[in-house]
Order: C-alpha cells, then structure tokens, then sequence
C-alpha cells in the first residue's frame, strides 16, 4: 500500500506541475505509476472544469473561456505531452529513414514540421473547444476525455514493444503484469461509461473515435520508429484528446 501511494504522488509529480508533498523517488514504486495514469487525468479534467467555471462565473466572452478552457490542460501538463507530440511530427513528417527519424526525434532543436503540426492542432482543437464552450450541452466530458487518454495510453505504453532507444519505457513496464492492464481498461471502460450517462448516448461515440485515433497514431510512431517510447505516448495522448473535444463539440 505504501509503494501504491508512493507510486500515486510519483505519477502526479512527474506528470503534472501540481504541487506535491515532498517525497523520495521509489524505484519499487514505479511500477504502479502506469496503472494510476487514468486517475492522473480525472486531476486534470477537474481541474481544467474547475477553471471554465470559473471564468464562466465572471461572464467574460465566449473566445476567452474558451481560451482558458483549452489551454489549461498544457499548462497543468507542463507541456509534457505537447513536447512528445512536436518531437514526433518532426520525426513522421521529415520523411527520411528509420535512423535518421530517431536522430531527429531526439535532437532538442524544434524543426519546421512540429510548428506547423502544432499551429493545426491548436487550430482544430481552439475551434473545438469554442464550438463546445458556446453550447455548454456536453461540457461536462472535458472532465472524462483525460482519463480515456491516459488509460489508453498506459494501455498502449505496457503492451506494445518499448523503442530500443526508449530507456524510460522501459523503466515504467519494469514489474508490471496483467493486473496493470486490467486496472486500465476498468478505467476505461469505466470512463466510457460516465461520459454516456453524464452526456447522453451519442456521447458513446467520444471514447469510439479516441480509441481509433490513439490506434492510428500510435502505430504509425511505433512502426516508423521502431516502437513505443515516452515520446509516442505523447503524441498518441495529445492527439486522442484533440479528437475527443471535437467530438464533444459535434455531438
């Protein structure tokens, strides 16, 4: 229990800027990160509800809550996963061999593709999260879209084979099992259900259509590069949500 709670607070540290109480890194508790991943995402979804009620209350314009609304998840992310998105583009898009794709996916330099990639993801996902803001209907799956993200992803990252060159997708799989993986798709499948009874049936369609494109990206990075790193949880993660807000948007 004491590893699971370290394991818990290791999760939020790292994946978020959430301010935690001081504890030492466990390496027997890291095995239990991956497995509350999901419940890393029901923080940021509160959170990221918490601030669009807040700046709903004061009634500033719809182009302002919708910018709080949509950024706030980067900000409380740290950006983490939006560096794993960019880094990725960059690699994907320069179209070169598998090496040499690597090469670029760690070189620290930002290259043209990853801000292009970036200006069209925050383009769909600003006009998403307008269009969503503007009817409130369905505003309640922001809360939700993180937790699918993140089990899917955790999902993925435990049971795809770890990039070579990926020495932290390794480190997180170290001691994991089958409990881990059952854990996560309870979470899922859990998630998915709340979204249909907070919403309404056609909402059903949110977690569909991220499972889909977690799919697609995630196997593209994976097998252009050679498997799964921190890197293609990232994008696979950032992508996935970006879907699941215009989703909530159109429904």
């Amino acid at each position: 229990m004491k590893n699971l709670f370290s394991g818990f607070l290791m999760a939020i540290s790292m994946f978020t800027i959430i301010p935690m109480p001081y504890k030492a890194w466990r390496d027997e508790a890291v095995k239990h990160m991956m497995k509350l991943y999901p419940i890393v995402g029901l923080f940021v979804g509160l959170i990221n509800y918490l601030v669009y009620s807040i700046v709903n209350y004061f009634n500033l314009s719809t182009i302002l809550i919708a910018t709080f609304t949509m950024i706030t998840p980067f900000i409380i992310t740290g950006m983490l996963h939006l560096d794993g998105y960019m880094d990725v583009c960059d690699a994907l898009l320069s179209r070169r061999e598998q090496k040499e794709k690597i090469r670029i996916l760690k070189d620290p330099n930002t290259g043209a593709f990853a801000v292009i990639s970036l200006g069209i993801l925050f383009l769909i996902d600003f006009a998403a999260t307008y269009t969503l803001v503007e009817s409130k209907a369905n505003i309640l799956g922001i809360i939700l879209v993180p937790v699918i993200s993140r089990s899917l992803m955790a999902l993925m990252l435990l049971k795809k084979e770890t990039m070579k060159e990926s020495s932290l997708g390794s480190y997180f799989k170290k001691g994991t099992g089958k409990l881990d993986i059952y854990m996560l798709y309870i979470f899922l499948i859990v998630a998915s259900i709340s979204m249909v009874i907070l919403i309404n049936i056609k909402a059903s369609l949110v977690p569909i259509f991220m499972i889909i494109s977690a799919i697609l990206s995630v196997n593209k990075s994976t097998k252009e590069l050679g498997g799964m790193s921190g890197d293609s949880a990232g994008y696979g993660l950032v992508i996935a949500e970006v879907v699941g807000i215009l989703c909530l948007s159109i429904i």
